[in-house]
């Protein structure tokens, strides 16, 4: 009796370099170990599979098992972060949500060459980088060529839509300002990072602008010290400009009558900034932990966090 054919790897290669790759240095400067200890399952996921995974709720919910204090939250940030800076392939992923990519590829079907079975073509992408989009109608639903046309026209559409409105809301503002305002020489990820911010705040780049602003208000230049900002919007769900207007206007209309000892607010201020270095550690590791959920997991007393409240508000929070 023949074996059954095997579509998967049981090893894979990967580059002893791949920890100072720019894209996986961005996954970790965000998610930190936890963030590249995901890209390894992944990679590990599609090699299993063959040389391409769908990212549906079956993979997501064995991806999740696989990694224990990951949430759900976290690994979707990271797919999309990969496939934002083409770690991925961009086009397969948003038209059939699959993961793979020409090295993938590559690596595949230089280790299945002598094996005995036609070479497949779905989802492989061209060696103009171009993905076959045949392979994906094929399988999800053999419809007429017209039809395909219709789709393929739709989602050529929403594509460039959707890359027009990033580049004019992010390219254009947000991160425009930033380069305007703070660094003209910025590395891509942190531009990148920037830009998912705007989409998180539902492309509103006033947010952002106004973020940058209170940070060189308070003669800081870093992009910490901005995701320590909106971060800290982010958890109040100060998601419009007018709340997070009232909230600097508030923050900074201090009464004539707060005349107290300058030197006891500072004792304070730089006690807090103590604090706030392991807390921003904390952060790198667990990016969607509260400031309440620390503050619990830390048992900091009423003094430590008070302290640390007055620094995160300090930062524009």
């Amino acid at each position: 009796m023949a074996r059954p054919t095997k579509n998967g790897l049981d090893y894979f290669p990967l580059d002893v370099h791949i920890f100072e790759d720019e894209k996986i240095e961005a996954i970790a400067g965000e998610f930190g170990i936890k963030g590249e200890l995901a890209v390894i399952k992944l990679l590990c996921a599609v090699y299993e599979k063959g040389y391409f995974v769908v990212w549906n709720d079956l993979t997501k919910a064995k991806l999740l098992k696989r990694l224990p204090g990951t949430s759900k939250d976290l690994l979707e940030q990271v797919v999309n972060r990969l496939v934002t800076w083409e770690f991925f392939n961009k086009d397969l992923f948003n038209s059939a949500k699959v993961l793979t990519s020409k090295k993938i590829q590559d690596n595949y079907f230089e280790a299945t060459k002598r094996r005995k079975m036609p070479k497949p073509t779905q989802y492989v992408i061209n060696a103009d980088n171009n993905s076959q989009v045949k392979g994906v109608n094929v399988d999800i639903n053999p419809q007429s060529k017209v039809n395909k046309t219709k789709v393929n026209k739709t989602k050529v559409n929403k594509t460039k839509a959707s890359e027009t409105s990033i580049t004019k809301n992010s390219e254009d503002s947000a991160v425009r300002y930033w380069l305007n305002q703070v660094n003209p020489a910025e590395a891509p990820f942190i531009t990148q990072s920037i830009q998912h911010w705007v989409n998180d705040f539902g492309g509103q780049d006033e947010i952002i602008i106004l973020a940058i602003d209170d940070m060189l208000k308070h003669g800081a230049r870093s992009y910490k010290y901005l995701d320590a900002v909106l971060r800290s919007w982010e958890n109040k769900q100060l998601d419009t400009v007018e709340k997070v207007k009232r909230q600097l206007e508030s923050h900074y209309a201090k009464p004539s009558n707060k005349t107290k000892s300058r030197n006891s607010f500072k004792q304070v201020t730089n006690y807090g900034e103590t604090l706030y270095t392991y807390y921003e550690q904390e952060l790198r590791f667990s990016p969607n932990m509260t400031f309440d959920e620390y503050v619990a997991k830390k048992r900091l007393n009423e003094r430590d966090r008070q302290a640390l409240e007055q620094y995160v508000h300090s930062l524009g929070g």
